[in-house]
């Protein structure tokens, strides 16, 4: 049995103390903790174990990992956390199935991430779309309007469950609390993809969370914005109305069996980082981005994100959005200017924008050199009269997708393509966020939006990977 001393120790430091006591490990991994290969040694793997005596169980957690979780649950203020080592989308499918019934009717908007769409395969459950508001200028979805939700729970009363995506990989933030209400009057539950936001309410400089803003389940991705290895992430289960021994089990189902305990580590230590003074550096950061948006003010030509819908929708602002419409750049053209030239890789190129990410690791340094090279590059940019952005249209949905997934196919090229009803995916990644959806009809509308965002240097990710030039569809469509 573990001792009660081990039990408040950091899962970090236990990795040390096995590490220091030279047991012969008779068990998995492979490597045996045996760094000879100087890859592993990088890798940290002389402390990567599997669950032995001692270091508890994630899927039936009672010891070191239940008090870490513990602990994340008091940071956040939620009912109970769960550390997740397969990113946000373990949580999202977990989440998804432990609620619904298959042929529920649930909400959700449109602007989800792939994973939501395949919760909805899986499940079997009949998606209603709600659509987020939309800026014209920067060609980017805003925010889910609470009367958007309030209207589509009046034409469907049945809804058991609403998906909201807040913040969007833009960093938009939708008012969670008053979408809360109006879900919870309904007697239907909320799950919110926060995969963006695990930073939110965790300083003063950060609000609109989704935890304190009453949803029932929230999704984290806290390698996105704090200091945490890629593929870590956090699900929070907020309220009763989220059966905790459904849930456990539907992430035995969508998440591994073996979990990596430097991933665990790597959350377990991100709280503690969480709870110390050095973590005040955030808001330094903070700092940081008001001396850039302040150089962005004086720019002759990229826009600021600032000035979003003249700031109607509340906004992350570790996010930094700098607009090229009204220049002779695209987005993508911006971003390798941005890297060719000043060693600089943004998270993500839209056709007419750019979205540069900062966080607790970045530095005065690290943020002025974005700053500087904006307005080096904004000095040679010749202006433009730019079109206003059209929002991507919405194809019309003729099956479902589990039918359209498992329904014949053929390839057919762009030309020939209108009208047929779409066997597989297409998205731009990042973000993730499908263009359309297996089962939805492709027109003209939709063939020539994606063409444009092709031809701006976007690229288009489809299941066979030939979009926008070829496309999967059903046969018969």
């Amino acid at each position: 049995m573990q001792n009660h001393k081990d039990e408040k120790k950091g899962l970090l430091q236990l990795l040390r103390e096995n590490r220091a006591a030279g047991c012969i490990p008779m068990h998995m991994p492979g490597h045996k903790r045996n760094c000879s290969a100087a890859y592993l040694q990088e890798l940290g793997a002389d402390l990567d174990i599997t669950e032995i005596h001692g270091f508890d169980s994630l899927h039936g957690a009672s010891g070191i990992l239940q008090d870490a979780m513990q602990r994340a649950a008091n940071r956040w203020g939620s009912r109970q956390s769960y550390f997740l080592v397969g990113g946000s989308t373990c949580g999202i499918l977990a989440g998804i199935y432990a609620v619904v019934q298959k042929g529920d009717r649930i909400l959700m908007s449109r602007n989800c991430h792939k994973s939501v769409y395949n919760a909805v395969e899986l499940t079997g459950v009949s998606p209603v779309y709600l659509t987020p508001e939309w800026d014209p200028i920067w060609g980017i979805e805003g925010a889910v309007a609470p009367e958007t939700v309030k209207k589509a729970i009046a034409e469907n009363p049945d809804v058991s469950l609403v998906v909201i995506t807040s913040p969007t990989y833009d960093g938009i933030i939708s008012d969670i609390a008053e979408i809360a209400n109006a879900v919870h009057e309904a007697g239907a539950v909320l799950m919110v993809d926060e995969a963006h936001g695990a930073h939110l309410d965790l300083s003063s400089c950060f609000v609109g969370g989704a935890v304190k803003g009453g949803a029932d389940l929230v999704v984290q991705s806290l390698h996105k914005t704090m200091p945490s290895l890629t593929q870590t992430a956090i699900a929070h289960v907020c309220s009763e109305r989220i059966d905790t021994c459904r849930f456990t089990d539907a992430l035995s189902i969508f998440e591994t069996s073996s979990p990596s305990y430097l991933l665990m580590s790597s959350i377990d230590e991100c709280i503690n980082y969480m709870q110390d003074p050095v973590f005040k550096r955030w808001n330094c950061a903070i700092a940081e981005n008001k001396y850039i948006f302040s150089s962005l003010a004086k720019l002759r030509i990229f826009g600021c994100g600032d000035t979003l819908a003249e700031q109607k929708w509340k906004r992350d602002p570790s996010k930094i959005l700098v607009n090229t419409r009204f220049c002779n750049l695209t987005g993508p053209q911006l971003a390798t200017l941005l890297r060719e030239q000043y060693n600089i890789e943004v998270e993500m190129a839209a056709a007419q924008y750019v979205l540069a990410m900062t966080g607790p690791g970045d530095t005065s340094e690290t943020i002025g050199a974005l700053a500087q090279a904006l307005c080096e590059i904004d000095q040679i940019c010749e202006k433009c009269e730019p079109d206003l952005h059209m929002p991507p249209p919405v194809p019309e949905r003729v099956c479902g997708v589990y039918a359209a997934k498992r329904g014949r196919r053929c390839n057919v090229a762009r030309s020939s393509a209108a009208g047929k009803i779409s066997g597989e995916y297409v998205y731009a990644y990042p973000p993730g966020i499908p263009l359309v959806v297996p089962g939805e009809r492709l027109d003209d509308a939709l063939l020539q939006y994606m063409e444009d965002l092709a031809a701006h240097g976007v690229t288009l990710h489809s299941d066979t990977g030939a979009a926008p030039q070829v496309f999967s569809v059903l046969s018969m469509g």
